[in-house]
């Protein structure tokens, strides 16, 4: 832990000898000399820069070029101040792990905490010392590519998981000057999932806001140093000035002071939402909301020393934002040894590591969700049989990264081919044919590979779609078993990757159908291994498939930890952080909606007189009382916290220590007994849920207030508590985002428990705010 009289007073005499501009300068992260930024900013003269003393932080990609940049500031630089180096080390650095979105899916707080120490680990090797993670955007539309940055539709697992990764990345005691450990920076504030597109516009009410904002509240109560602020508007404000949410909530509430980042280019971008004339008014309304730092836009650098002439800010205001950032360099350990890290032999030794590899490989078994398992299609045995594994997935290197892998060679991974050979051993029979392009349309595939041109992640085969898939049906004659691997090339999802149809890409059809066809015939097993960047529509594949194996893109272990699952080397535990969709046109699909005023199930009343006519009339009357879908169910296919094991969970009837509470102090708790009921060993997740069914304002149908790991031995049962406090029970009431609420009701709650958002067991319990008076006794009449 930082000594804060210590660095106070380092700080103090270090500000003392720095001038305006200088201070202004530890404001400013521009790109790295170079830098490919598309047009929207220019490339600078860096070491010119770092001499004036106009850079505090930047991103650098090379390790080498990093040390000379370092160098420079801290033997040629105005009063020797090191940099800071900041890069996206979103789901591991060179040994990668599950995207964020698969790895929630393990809802395992303490592997998601030792996926980030790794990450740390390695990432500060190479000299980064600010990371861009962890990502909690609250996200409720598949479409949307950064779907698979982030943890799913929860906003309490996500405050579980934002609270894992900042320890793992900053220590739990938060001590950062270490070089196994990196800043951690929160991000997108706010709203940025709920926009379904990059770079959007949201409309959200404040409470509701709010609600979602619970991640990034647990982030900063965890000691998080730096925040990134979304690129959205919130309500027709660019978040990149949005007063009330960060100068109001986020530094007055919350007494946040750390690093306010903007996004790239962000301030610039304020001009293009129209709320501006020009950048200078952008710089001045960004620096009022007290961000510390301009990505990218040299807002900041250019009119802050004019702005200040002008008397429109203080110089005590730029002491103030200079002080955050020095801190924060303070806290990593910089000013002590600027070259942290920067170890060419310490990276090796941290690097891609055995332990590294086995943790990733954990990760990847933990994060796949079983969807279905038809008469036990799975595991497979290993048994000598011939097995056809087919798809333009099943071996891919460079897809198994997943988006955001931007220091990891592809070389590095596993891909699932690979995996099985390794899983079966010398002998083994895995038969194996592309079968299909992940996409057919060369402009669609142009976008694909813009940040791989040369691995070419959806690389478009010589072969035509047709002679493919003969091969691959060739092939599937031959096996025993088929095993087909399909789903989204790695940029499919992430930034700008906003898809209108989040079906498996329709050039895989084909393959899929032709071999659901001959399955059928010959009576072979059909296994689906699923890889994507979001959720996806399975319902024609759902219908086809004997089993269904959501892997998400899963990195370096991708082949060797979905080859665990595949054999039953490890039995699958991971359920979904998202609900999994029917069809497109359900988004945006949220679990915990509120209720409509004509709730899906509504009974028409029944009528007197001929029954025909009130059969008849009961279906009019039941498609106008009721919230629903023409074409089908309005239910997902898969409901959040779902997941399929090998072996089976029996739930007993829950039991309550009392129905009736009263006030602060008192504590509920719902029991009931969790029994293993088949052959091997298994891992469940029971949830808890929590309706509040009247209130000052509509609330959720259900809400996610706890869960638990427990490992069940076949046979064993354990009995699993929750237990509820009033803290539970608040919600936020806004009438603006800085005019709130955060408190509870009294009335009746019902209390839910089960293995996922649908099949849920309920009992009901009444609340009262405040404890009955103790009844006293009248006094005696004489």
């Amino acid at each position: 832990m930082t000594d804060t009289t210590d660095m106070n007073r380092f700080i103090d005499d270090l500000m003392s000898k720095m001038t305006l501009k200088e201070k202004i300068g530890q404001l400013n992260h521009p790109p790295s000399e170079g830098m490919d930024t598309t047009g929207i900013a220019k490339a600078v003269d860096m070491p010119v820069r770092i001499r004036r003393g106009e850079v505090g932080s930047t991103v650098e990609p090379n390790l080498e070029a990093r040390i000379k940049m370092q160098e420079i500031a801290v033997n040629e630089g105005p009063n020797k101040i090191p940099l800071m180096f900041g890069v996206d080390v979103i789901h591991g650095h060179k040994t990668l792990l599950p995207i964020p979105l698969g790895l929630s899916c393990s809802w395992d707080t303490d592997l998601i905490e030792r996926t980030a120490v790794m990450a740390a680990r390695e990432a500060r090797a190479e000299g980064i010392s600010l990371n861009w993670s962890p990502m909690v955007d609250v996200c409720y539309d598949a479409r949307w590519g950064r779907i698979s940055e982030g943890n799913g539709e929860f906003p309490y697992l996500g405050a579980r998981i934002a609270e894992a990764m900042v320890r793992g990345y900053q220590g739990p005691d938060n001590d950062m000057a270490r070089p196994d450990r990196v800043m951690a920076t929160v991000k997108h504030f706010a709203g940025y999932g709920l926009s379904a597109r990059d770079y959007g516009s949201v409309e959200v009410s404040p409470s509701s806001l709010h609600s979602i904002m619970v991640p990034f509240k647990a982030a900063v109560d965890a000691g998080v140093g730096s925040l990134m602020v979304s690129f959205n508007t919130i309500n027709n404000i660019p978040a990149t000035v949005h007063q009330e949410l960060l100068h109001d909530v986020l530094r007055k509430d919350w007494r946040f002071d750390g690093l306010a980042v903007t996004d790239f280019t962000a301030i610039l971008e304020v001009v293009n939402h129209a709320v501006v004339e020009d950048l200078k008014e952008a710089s001045y309304l960004s620096f009022k909301t007290g961000i510390t730092t301009d990505m990218v836009s040299e807002g900041f650098m250019r009119y802050l020393p004019e702005l200040v002439a002008e008397g429109k800010v203080s110089e005590e205001e730029i002491d103030t934002a200079c002080r955050r950032v020095l801190e924060a360099k303070y806290k990593l350990g910089l000013f002590a040894d600027p070259f942290m890290g920067m170890n060419e032999a310490l990276r090796k030794s941290v690097t891609l590591t055995p332990e590294h590899r086995a943790l990733a490989r954990e990760a990847v078994a933990k994060s796949c969700v079983l969807l279905e398992n038809k008469n036990s299609a799975l595991p497979l045995k290993k048994d000598g049989k011939t097995i056809a594994l087919i798809g333009p997935l099943a071996d891919s290197k460079i897809n198994m990264q997943g988006t955001w892998s931007v220091a990891a060679e592809p070389e590095t991974s596993i891909t699932l081919l690979e995996g099985m050979q390794n899983a079966l051993g010398k002998g083994s029979r895995v038969l194996h044919a592309k079968g299909a392009n992940i996409v057919n349309d060369p402009n669609v595939a142009a976008r694909l590979n813009v940040f791989n041109p040369h691995d070419k992640p959806a690389s478009i085969d010589e072969r035509s779609p047709e002679k493919m898939i003969k091969e691959a049906l060739k092939i599937a004659k031959k096996s025993d078993t088929i095993v087909l691997c399909l789903g989204e090339a790695k940029e499919h999802a992430g930034e700008a990757a906003t898809r209108q149809d989040i079906t498996i890409p329709q050039d895989q059809r084909p393959l899929f159908d032709t071999m659901a066809k001959y399955a059928k015939k010959s009576g072979k097993k059909l296994i689906l291994v699923t890889m994507s960047g979001r959720p996806l529509a399975l319902t024609h594949e759902a219908q086809h498939a004997d089993a269904i194996l959501q892997a998400w893109h899963p990195g370096t272990e991708a082949g060797n930890g979905i080859a665990d699952i595949l054999f039953g080397d490890a039995n699958p535990s991971a359920r979904l952080s998202v609900a999994f969709p029917r069809h497109v046109g359900q988004l945006p699909l949220k679990t915990e909606q509120l209720p409509t005023g004509r709730p899906a199930g509504n009974a028409p009343a029944q009528a007197d007189g001929d029954q025909e006519v009130n059969e008849k009339g009961n279906r009019i009357f039941q498609k106008f009382t009721t919230s629903c879908i023409i074409e089908g169910p309005h239910t997902p296919l898969y409901p959040a916290g779902y997941g399929l094991s090998y072996t089976d969970f029996s739930y007993s009837a829950p039991q309550v220590n009392k129905t009736q509470l009263a006030g602060e102090g008192d504590v509920l708790e719902i029991s009931f007994t969790l029994k293993n009921t088949g052959a091997r060993a298994g891992e469940e997740t029971p949830q808890l849920y929590i309706r509040d069914l009247v209130a000052s304002i509509s609330r959720p149908v259900l809400e996610l207030k706890g869960f638990q790991k427990v490992k069940l031995e076949p046979g064993e049962e354990r009995s699993v508590t929750f237990r509820i406090t009033p803290d539970d029970l608040k919600f936020y009431n806004a009438r603006t985002i800085s005019d709130y609420t955060y408190d509870w009701e009294g009335g009746a709650f019902d209390i839910m428990v089960g293995p996922n958002s649908r099949d849920l067991q309920t009992l009901r319990v009444n609340w009262a705010k405040q404890p009955a008076p103790e009844a006293t006794l009248a006094p005696e009449v004489k």
